[in-house]
């Protein structure tokens, strides 16, 4: 049973630090501490180069992750996770699972022993489990529910950000009500865009209200995958640097949902460094200064393009409406007519002139003549 459940998860969460498994198993296993520390940063985060803006802010602000629960013992998170809640009953601060935590990791992680540091590392983590094996998940109305009385959850909590790291192929009217209600609060939602098989939807990533955020690799946008919902921006989900929910060291994993955490951490950032802006205005933000690809927006694959921290908090965006130029009347004079008086004097003074000229030249021209005619 166990490999079983090994093999499953492993479909949606690529781990390749540690031959582990990220799933639950009927006696209790859950995936074992990381103690391996990656030494070098990951093409992620050199390509989100957060440091960058951490002069500003590093986030202060609470984001919900709503997936398998964020372990309080992670090291790297240590003080930033929250009480939280789990749907079954209890504290959502435990993850035997691992993907909620490693979302977490990609949010908020502190300094530890390596290189790896989550986006906005000022940012507390709301944890909502909603369920500690995901891939042996079937009942996907249920999920969906699910899903929405952790996103209620996540904003009656106070967080700013939600990260929905689930992905249900099942809208149901408890999860669009429920993005309503987080909408109505100045929340903003964020969740995965592509579905691990052709034909299935996203939910709740097909909610307009909702951020769809779609994975890329280091080479670029995975044309290869099924998208439930139409993207609206595209973060880093390949060949990640993370955490594990136990041991100071690191996992290396690809997930298609995992985009949601940096996407979710640069939002937390501008939530935090421009404090007036309404969620809309964030969010617009967001897709404005994305690294945009070339060609109409928005793209198939990455909506507007590759989310840059550094640009989202610090660019100056023209928000003035397009200026209505006022329409003049102009009354252009037309040319006086010509006098015709000064031609007429000169044509007669010239005629004149002529005249004189002939006469007094008139008797010599004929004597001239005269005498020719007597000497020939």
């Amino acid at each position: 049973m166990r490999r079983v459940l090994a093999v499953a998860a492993a479909a949606l969460f690529a781990v390749s630090a540690a031959p582990v498994a990220f799933a639950q198993g009927p006696t209790g296993e859950c995936t074992p501490p990381a103690e391996t520390t990656v030494e070098r940063a990951s093409w992620a985060q050199e390509r989100m180069a957060a440091d960058r803006v951490w002069p500003l802010t590093k986030g202060s602000v609470t984001v919900a992750v709503v997936d398998t629960g964020v372990s309080a013992a992670a090291p790297a998170l240590s003080g930033a996770v929250e009480r939280g809640t789990d749907l079954r009953g209890g504290l959502g601060n435990g993850d035997c699972f691992g993907r909620g935590t490693f979302i977490a990791g990609l949010i908020a992680a502190r300094q530890g022993r390596g290189p790896f540091v989550g986006i906005a590392p000022g940012t507390s983590i709301y944890p909502v489990r909603v369920s500690d094996n995901p891939p042996r998940i079937q009942d996907h109305a249920a999920l969906s529910r699910d899903i929405a009385a952790g996103i209620r959850a996540s904003v009656d909590a106070g967080a700013r950000v939600v990260a929905v790291g689930l992905v249900s192929t099942i809208g149901t009217e408890e999860l669009k009500a429920a993005v309503e209600y987080a909408t109505s609060r100045d929340v903003v939602v964020l969740a995965a865009a592509a579905v691990p098989k052709k034909g299935q939807l996203a939910f709740p990533a097909r909610y307009p209200d909702v951020v769809a955020v779609a994975p890329v690799a280091a080479e670029g946008p995975l044309t290869e995958l099924s998208y439930g919902a139409a993207p609206d921006v595209a973060a880093p989900a390949n060949d990640l640097v993370g955490i594990a929910p136990a041991g100071a060291g690191n996992r290396v994993g690809s997930g298609i949902e995992l985009a949601v955490g940096y996407a979710a951490g640069a939002v937390a950032l501008v939530r935090s460094y421009h404090r007036t802006l309404s969620a809309a205005q964030v969010v617009d933000r967001l897709q404005k200064t994305a690294d945009q690809p070339a060609g109409s927006l928005p793209n198939k694959y990455i909506g507007y393009g590759v989310v840059d921290p550094f640009a989202a908090v610090t660019t100056i965006l023209d928000t003035d409406p397009p200026v209505q130029a006022v329409a003049e009347r102009l009354s252009v004079p037309l040319p006086a007519p010509p006098d015709p008086e000064p031609g007429n004097r000169a044509l007669w003074f010239a005629g004149l002139a002529g005249a004189v000229a002939l006469l007094i030249a008139g008797p010599a021209i004929v004597a001239t003549r005269e005498k020719r005619r007597r000497e020939s």
